[in-house]
């Protein structure tokens, strides 16, 4: 039996705003999942029917060809756009990991530098890994290379030509470190806090970030694997640190 005074009556207060916030929160999930289905069918209509046009027989005006291959692109970006979205909003869900695996990261890092060494060696860019051996981690491994990728990307786009760019895992008592770091022109301290949030456009060497969604989608598989995300100064450039949980 509670004691019927102040505090019984503060905590079921707390109790009905805790409530309406649990249901706010389903309806609006329920609505951007609504809308995210609703969204995407016409979009993948739309990019089938912009396709057979430009296989149109004859061959239409190269203008006309343009115009729609111009089309196209911005399709493909809403399409990316929409599809972080629904990863940003399965992670923030409460929802549990889905797929959970055994991951090594320093071997899903290693790929992820082969994949894209290529391209920044196009761009003047020096990408290199560093590993000290295994490093597993409980996590979803589609997850993780999402994660690693949208980094690396974030460095190639910044990162002028002549810059280096390096992804490290280390192995802890506690944990599996991944750094990645770039001599770029970094960030200051205030837009570090503020580029984890969703569609904050933080400006780097002069260029916005396109979407703002980068290094928030980032930050949520971070909270995702309850892992410790810390956004540093690399004196210069900008240094990423995530700490993930040992596998136990």
């Amino acid at each position: 039996m509670g004691a019927n005074d102040e505090f019984d009556a503060l905590a079921v207060s707390v109790n009905r705003v805790l409530d309406k916030l649990e249901d706010q929160t389903c309806t609006l999930r329920a609505t951007f999942d609504s809308v995210a289905h609703d969204l995407r069918a016409p979009l993948h209509r739309l990019r089938t029917r912009m396709d057979a046009l430009l296989l149109h027989s004859p061959a239409l005006e190269p203008a006309v060809h343009e115009s729609i291959e111009s089309a196209l692109r911005e399709v493909d970006h809403l399409q990316r756009t929409l599809a972080t979205l629904l990863q940003i909003a399965l992670a923030e869900s409460g929802a549990p990991l889905a797929s959970p695996a055994s991951v090594d990261v320093s071997e899903l890092a290693c790929e992820l530098v082969e994949l894209f060494e290529p391209v920044a060696r196009e761009r003047g860019l020096t990408l290199v890994s560093k590993h000290e051996g295994a490093a597993v981690v409980h996590g979803n491994r589609q997850l993780l290379a999402q994660l690693i990728t949208n980094l690396i990307e974030n460095c190639l786009k910044y990162v002028p030509s002549g810059g280096a760019l390096e992804v490290g895992v280390q192995r802890f008592a506690d944990c599996v470190r991944l750094t990645v770091r770039d001599n770029g022109p970094g960030m200051v301290a205030d837009d570090r806090v503020r580029a984890v949030q969703p569609f904050v456009r933080v400006a780097q060497n002069g260029k916005p970030d396109s979407s703002g969604l980068g290094l928030s989608l980032v930050a949520a598989i971070a909270r995702l694997h309850r892992a410790r995300l810390a956004l540093e100064s690399n004196d210069p450039g900008l240094r990423v640190v995530i700490d993930l949980p040992l596998e136990t």
